[in-house]
Parts: structure tokens; C-alpha cells; sequence
């Protein structure tokens, strides 16, 4: 009988390919899945999207029942029904990134809401318009910006590009409600 001077153990070149292979693969796919998922800052962006699109929605609809300007209500009807249908569409799109975001305004958002929500009458109508108006749609024209530019994931930079026209109009509208009021003054 024929003693063999190889150890069973020892690696066949074939058993080395094959790890090597398996090796390979693998890290391509943890690389394919890392390139698939959204980085810090695409996170973020969604994050404050839904922040500003929830507080938008919550302040509108307090418009359409407390204001009694005919265009202030206008106003207030266009924003709940836009900003509505942009944070659907925001939540399918981070829902498919496994990237869960809020439906409500954050803490500062309900502070600045509550706060609204004790005017009455021109008061009222003024700061809605100023602030959730003007000074909501400055601050979101801005993130879309950025997002449009800075985002890694193509379909969120597609999303915020696409929601953007919508978002400088609604600035637009905002600006000449606010100066329409002022006039009423």
C-alpha cells in the first residue's frame, strides 16, 4: 500500500479559485449594495423634506380653517393639495430605500405652528404668509437646490430636481400673497 506524502488537508489549486472566486464576489456585492444605499447626507435631505413638507400641510390646513381671506384660503388649499402629493412620493421613495420619515413636523415645526394657531384675523393671515409662505418656501427652494445637486442617489437628485419648479412657484404665489396683504394694511 502506497502511503501518500500529501495531507488530505492541504488546499487544491481548484479549492483556492473557487474561495478566491466566492471572495471576489462577495465584495462586489457588499460594494453594490454600499452604492445602492443612500449616504448620510441623502438621508438628511429626505429627512428635512418630509419635516418641511408635514409642517407646510399642518399650517395650511389651520389656514383653511381659521383665516377669512378669500386668498390666504387659496393659498392654504394649493399648498395642503401639492405638498400632500410631493410627500407621498417622497415616502415611496425613501420607503425604498429602507429610509423611514416622519409624516408629522418636528419639534421646532409644532412650536412655530402652535404659535400661528393663536393669531386671529389679519395677524393671522400675515404670519401665515410670511413665514410658511415666504420664509418655508426660502428654506425648501434651498434644500431642493443643494439636493438637486449634491445627492448621491440618482433618484433621489431626480426627485428633488422634478420637485423643485413646484416649490419656486409656491415661493412666487407666496411673495405676491404676502405683498397682497401688506397693501391691505
Amino acid at each position: 500500500m502506497r502511503i501518500s506524502t500529501t495531507s488530505s488537508r492541504a488546499p487544491t489549486l481548484k479549492s483556492v479559485a473557487i474561495g478566491a472566486a466566492v471572495a471576489l464576489l462577495s465584495g462586489i456585492a457588499i460594494n453594490s449594495i454600499a452604492a445602492a444605499a443612500p449616504g448620510a447626507y441623502d438621508r438628511q435631505f429626505l429627512s428635512k423634506a418630509a419635516d418641511a413638507g408635514s409642517t407646510e400641510i399642518a399650517a395650511s390646513k389651520v389656514a383653511q380653517s381659521k383665516s377669512s381671506n378669500a386668498e390666504v384660503k387659496k393659498f392654504a388649499d394649493a399648498m395642503v393639495a401639492d405638498h400632500t402629493k410631493v410627500a407621498e412620493e417622497l415616502k415611496q421613495l425613501a420607503s425604498s430605500r429602507q429610509i423611514e420619515v416622519s409624516d408629522e413636523p418636528g419639534a421646532k415645526h409644532k412650536a412655530q405652528i402652535a404659535r400661528l394657531s393663536r393669531l386671529d384675523g389679519k395677524p393671522f393671515d400675515t404670519e401665515y404668509a410670511a413665514s410658511i409662505g415666504v420664509a418655508a418656501h426660502q428654506d425648501a427652494v434651498k434644500l431642493f437646490t443643494e439636493a438637486s445637486q449634491k445627492a448621491s442617489d440618482p433618484a433621489i437628485k431626480a426627485f428633488a430636481a422634478k420637485t423643485l419648479p413646484a416649490l419656486q412657484h409656491h415661493l412666487a404665489m407666496a411673495n405676491a400673497l404676502h405683498a397682497a396683504l401688506a397693501r391691505q394694511a
